[in-house]
């Protein structure tokens, strides 16, 4: 008989159980039936195992959730080094915004992570170290930070929602537009001219948020030298 072979009237060897196999079952039932449906039970039976199996390896829901949340931040996208500092950064932000954009289900669990889980540290760390050795100072950096992570996560979380819902205006920006084109031009001249500029296309739109912020940091660090195109300063 071959290794391995399973004799009639026996049931088939169970795969070992761990976290990472606990942890994909737990994504995949959150994307497809939402956040509200997984349970330990249900993540037990999705593996074909009593939910106590999945106890021994995670005390509740809500660290099970944690320990998601916190894989999910953990993926990282390679950046091409010959970028230039600027355009590295905006890599990094799309590819930040998406983790919301594309967990619907996820988004708001991933908003409201507490910052004392690993992957979140490493991103700060990270990402006001690119900030400090740009130029900033510490307070500015700090600052900075913020406006990044607001930006990130609000653009992210309305992403997820409003694509999530199917939202009708996504389909037809146009309407939109014509509801501020069609106001009356003595009382809303400004909006009814603006018209035809509004609701763009959500990544453009986005884009334009992040070019803001990275020309803010461009003048925040302006005192330091000039900076050449990798972002290093010049003497």
């Amino acid at each position: 008989m071959e290794e391995g072979a399973v004799l009639a009237g026996e049931e088939p060897a169970r795969p070992r159980l761990d976290r990472e196999r606990i942890l994909d079952a737990a994504e995949a039932i959150a994307s497809s039936e939402g956040v509200g449906k997984l349970t330990m039970r249900r993540i037990g039976a999705e593996l074909g195992n009593d939910p106590t199996a999945v106890y021994r390896h995670f005390r509740n829901k809500q660290e099970l959730l944690v320990h998601l949340a916190d894989r999910l931040f953990a993926t990282e996208i390679p950046v091409d080094p010959k970028l230039s500092w600027r355009e590295q950064m905006k890599v990094e932000f799309r590819h930040a915004m998406y983790r919301y954009r594309s967990h619907p289900d996820l988004s708001m669990l991933l908003a409201v992570q507490p910052d004392d889980t690993p992957s979140l540290q490493r991103i700060a760390e990270s990402t006001l170290a690119k900030l400090v050795d740009y130029g900033l100072s510490d307070a500015d950096a700090g600052r900075i930070f913020q406006l990044i992570e607001n930006h990130i996560v609000g653009t992210g979380l309305y992403y997820a929602l409003v694509e999530d819902a199917d939202d009708p205006r996504l389909r037809d920006p146009d309407a939109m537009r014509r509801v501020y084109a069609l106001l009356p031009e003595d009382r809303f001249p400004i909006a009814s001219r603006v018209a035809p500029h509004l609701f763009p296309d959500l990544d453009e739109a986005f884009d334009f948020g992040t070019d803001v912020i990275l020309d803010a940091i461009e003048r925040l660090a302006s005192h330091t030298g000039p900076h050449t195109n990798d972002g290093a300063t010049t003497p």
